[in-house]
């Protein structure tokens, strides 16, 4: 039975994966770097700072950490803050949780000025009890250490708390822990779809179509 639920952000609750998608050469693109190394392929699970070091290490950029957090994250900032979307289904089933009075958490390897002002702008800010990003933390999600954070915080079992992810590599990371997890479809991660139901505890298309009795 769930007893507390953690919420990746980025493709589970908000549609804005399009936003990240091939940042690393769009990032060259964009302070006009060219290169003939495949970066779309290199840079594909790159968090900002293991991305930043490539680039670096590569001759392509000299910047700091902070540099390139800052020019990375104004290349999405716009989206965020004016364009990005709840994905359907998404606040009905929150309000069903918090019915149950189910605790909360937000686990995103997004920055936090970003994801505060698309939650609060599309009305799902409150539904959520703390937040933790990958940033802050220190990890990216191919280790359980935010999730971990997370599950202390909620206090509730392992086998009792449901992780809901969109993308194949932490439910990779997820499928060996007690943890339950929750795989939420999302077109760009369609090629993973049926990896991610095999790995998966649960799967849904819309997460409204879940039946929380039966969690």
């Amino acid at each position: 039975m769930i007893k507390g639920a953690i919420f990746d952000m980025d493709g589970t609750v908000l549609d804005s994966m399009y936003l990240w998608t091939n940042i690393g050469p769009r990032f060259l693109e964009h302070i006009g770097v060219k290169t003939d190394i495949d970066i779309k392929t290199e840079t594909k699970t790159m968090l900002f700072e293991e991305m930043n070091n490539y680039f670096n290490d590569h001759g392509l950029i000299n910047m700091s950490l902070q540099e390139f957090t800052d020019t990375a994250n104004s290349m999405v900032e716009t989206g965020y803050y004016y364009d990005v979307l709840v994905k359907p289904g998404v606040k009905e089933f929150l309000q069903k949780l918090k019915d149950r009075n189910i605790p909360m958490v937000l686990a995103t390897a997004t920055d936090r000025h970003l994801l505060e002002a698309a939650l609060k702008r599309n009305g799902i800010f409150e539904y959520f009890d703390k937040i933790y990003t990958c940033n802050e933390v220190g990890c990216d999600k191919k280790t359980t250490k935010i999730y971990d954070l997370a599950n202390e915080f909620l206090g509730t079992p392992k086998d009792e708390t449901f992780i809901f992810e969109d993308t194949l590599t932490p439910i990779k990371t997820l499928h060996d822990t007690k943890y339950k997890v929750v795989g939420v479809y999302d077109k760009w991660s369609d090629k993973n779809t049926e990896k991610i139901k095999e790995l998966a505890d649960f799967y849904a298309e819309n997460l409204n179509e879940l039946n929380i009795d039966e969690l």
